[in-house]
């Protein structure tokens, strides 16, 4: 026994124990990571001098107070042996450990042999074990966590009476092993959120593949490694064709099914040394590396293709059916050894292989590679010879329950007369294309609009406008469009999608800045369809957002979803912006978001897309009066 005196002997156990929580493994499982503290803890107590037997105890599920941690000479036995049950007619259930958990305060005992608890006949082993070895007193004091009793610190001495301060300081000793505890427990849990926020950060919510900042990470490294081992790396920007077919026929669900479905096909095909991430929307970008030569990289495209074609079966028992086109830049590369501009590369390579797939002989192409004869495809042909038609989808005021405005849309009309929809001519089109159908729309919109004025309807129309289209000849466009007419610039919103990086660029933003200068305003399509919304609706000039209809055509199915369509009603509230509800396609959704107080709602509970003269017929119709 030390000579120091009993404070400064706690003082030292403190300093000791305090080290404690700050050493504690955060790596180990749970379990594993507070058993070493707790050994940490009791191993300082051992070293004081002070105690016997040092030990932690708790109850389990079955009601079992057993101890968690031991130290001293008694360490096995303790551990391997003691089991206090709480069992009212059971002696263990009288022993200060027991006790002191249930009751909830700190026990001491001075002559431990001789208590009332260690004479029932079924102790008398462990009672003349106690009396053999020596031990005095013991002394049991439950430790808090969560504002209940979470365990008991027991403490045992040889000599005749306990320490000065014993009971007060074993106290404050529970309180401390509680609260490093409850550090260690901070510390893992801090440690594992950035773990968790560095995983979202670098995987994409949906496929879980690694997403577009990943790919960034592995873009060098794997630069690096190609010219190390003298092999060939590809980069390959695939995209999807006839996807959004599927969505506007299925719905986002099955089409994000879909990405999920090919996700796990290209993951499981691809070699150990390739990496593919999700760039966005229905783009992927796969990372070929250790490639030898030419037929190395077509046999693997040819592979890809076939994984990509191949019939999904969906969960609602359809089966639907994909293509792929593919752009790529080889490395090394005489001419870069940037990876952004690899990347850019095969998006170019992509853009040129997209815009012959009537007529191309495989679903690839690499940069640098001549390009195939520009013929124009059926869609194009249309384009060009007149064949654009404008229809009209209303869109309803539910405050006022008139129809307020209107959302321009197109259609080719064949020889046959048959009317083609967005979903069959767009994946057709290429960007000057998209540019032309949009000046159309747009032209014929003003007309149609000026007709409506005539008839004492005065709407307002929204226009779509491919990201791409947005340049200074657009605005230029626009305000020789708009000069001659009668209608109030106000009157034409031009709908953004949401899900293009264009946008991004300050030659966008600036040609963005002087449309709104023009008057017109401007609308950021089918919001959270992409990563980006937020920021855009932060950075971007927008008066007005349209929610991507995923978010409400399963209200029938997931009433919970009306959160989410109140939260961002919410939000453009607050940043003074225009919120527009698509996909009201039945009367109880129609009811649902009318009672929840959205206000601008389109879809087919309220009208399908009309042609003009329908669209006349319709505003014709008396407003009906719907109750919330």
């Amino acid at each position: 026994m030390s000579n120091q005196s009993p404070l400064k002997i706690w003082l030292d156990i403190f300093s000791s124990m305090s080290k404690a929580p700050f050493t504690g493994s955060v790596d180990l499982p749970w379990d594993q990571a507070q058993k070493r503290l707790m050994d940490q803890m009791l191993t300082s107590l051992d070293q004081s001098g002070l105690f016997h037997t040092c030990a932690i105890a708790r109850a389990d599920i079955g009601h079992i107070l057993r101890p968690l941690a031991v130290s001293g000479p008694l360490q096995q036995i303790v551990l391997e042996n003691v089991a206090v049950l709480f069992s009212p007619d059971h002696p263990h259930a009288r022993s200060i450990t027991a006790r002191a958990q249930v009751e909830d305060h700190t026990l001491l005992v001075t002559d431990y042999a001789h208590s009332e608890y260690l004479q029932h006949p079924d102790l008398a082993g462990w009672r003349q074990a106690i009396e053999a070895i020596g031990i005095q007193w013991l002394l049991a004091t439950p430790i808090h966590r969560h504002a209940s009793v979470w365990g008991v610190l027991v403490l045992s001495g040889l000599q005749h009476e306990p320490p000065e301060l014993m009971a007060d300081s074993a106290e404050k000793m529970a309180v401390f092993m509680a609260d490093a505890m409850e550090h260690l427990e901070t510390r893992r849990n801090e440690q594992q959120y950035r773990e968790a926020l560095q995983s979202l950060a670098h995987t994409d919510a949906l496929t879980d593949l690694p997403n577009r900042r990943a790919l960034e990470t592995q873009m060098e490294p794997a630069m690096l490694r190609t010219i190390r081992h003298n092999r060939h790396l590809a980069v390959c920007m695939l995209d999807l064709d006839n996807f959004k077919p599927i969505n506007d026929t299925y719905g986002h669900e099955i089409g994000d099914e879909v990405l999920v479905t090919l996700g796990k096909r290209l993951t499981g095909m691809l070699r150990k040394s390739d990496f593919i991430a999700r760039y966005g929307g229905d783009e992927f970008v796969l990372l070929l590396e250790d490639l030898a030569g030419h037929a190395d990289l077509v046999q693997l495209l040819k592979k890809i293709e076939g994984i990509i074609t191949a019939p999904i079966l969906l969960s609602n028992g359809e089966s639907v059916q994909v293509g792929a086109s593919m752009g790529l830049a080889l490395y090394p590369s005489a001419d870069t050894d940037q990876a952004d501009q690899l990347l850019r590369w095969s998006d170019q390579a992509l853009y040129e292989i997209k815009a012959h797939k009537a007529d191309r002989e495989n679903c690839w192409m690499v940069f640098g590679d001549d390009p195939l004869p520009d013929q124009r495809n059926p869609a194009q042909v249309l384009l060009d010879n007149g064949a654009l038609e404008v229809w009209y989808q209303p869109i309803l005021d539910s405050y006022t329950c008139k129809i307020v405005g209107i959302e321009a849309l197109a259609r080719l009309k064949d020889a046959e007369g048959n009317l083609w929809t967005p979903a069959h001519f767009l994946p057709e089109l290429q960007t000057t294309d998209l540019t032309t159908l949009t000046k159309g729309v747009l032209s014929q919109a003003l007309v149609d609009l000026a007709v409506l004025d005539g008839q004492g309807y005065s709407l307002w129309v929204s226009v779509n406008l491919d990201a791409h289209s947005v340049s200074a000849g657009c605005v230029e466009y626009l305000r020789a469009l708009l000069a001659p007419t009668c209608i109030d610039p106000s009157r034409v919103t031009l709908e953004i999608l949401e899900g293009d990086d264009f946008l991004e660029q300050a030659s966008s933003i600036e040609n963005l800045v002087e449309m709104k200068k023009l008057g017109v305003h401007l609308a950021l399509d089918d919001l959270g369809s992409a990563y980006s919304s937020l920021l855009r609706l932060k950075t971007l000039p927008f008066d007005k957002i349209k929610l991507d209809q995923a978010f409400v055509r399963t209200l029938e199915k997931q009433p919970r979803d009306l959160y989410f369509v109140n939260t961002v009603q919410d939000l453009s509230i607050n940043l003074g912006v225009t919120l527009v509800v698509e996909g009201v396609e039945t009367e109880d959704i129609l009811d649902a978001v009318t009672v929840a107080g959205v206000s601008l709602l389109q879809g087919y509970a309220i009208a399908k897309p009309l042609s003009l003269k329908e669209l006349q017929k319709f505003l014709q119709r008396p407003a009906v009066k719907r109750s919330n």
